[in-house]
């Protein structure tokens, strides 16, 4: 038998959450989904049709090489790319 004990959980004070998320978003649902619906469209068609396989169909990069049919690494890199893209896109949101 070990003499380590096993972590517990702790409540965490609410400053600290407050630390860390913002209770009152300043974009709301809506608007943030428009706004990702417009940043997809503004992708190229292949980075637009990796990151919606990998991500929002929950494929991965495996699933992005099917649907395009290219290799795994390709399929990856394609998907990294629309990624960055939408990340820019989307850069201002948080400052909205």
């Amino acid at each position: 038998m070990s003499d380590e004990r096993t972590p517990r959980c702790r409540p965490l004070p609410p400053t600290s959450v407050a630390q860390v998320i913002d209770p009152a978003p300043a974009v709301s649902r809506a608007e943030l989904l428009d706004r990702l619906e417009r940043a997809l469209a503004e992708l190229p068609d292949a980075e637009r049709t990796a990151v919606v396989a990998a991500h929002a169909y929950g494929g991965g990069a495996i699933g992005a090489a099917m649907e395009l049919g290219l290799e795994g690494e390709d399929a990856e890199a394609l998907t990294r790319n629309a990624l960055q893209l939408l990340r820019a896109s989307l850069a201002g949101l948080e400052d909205a």
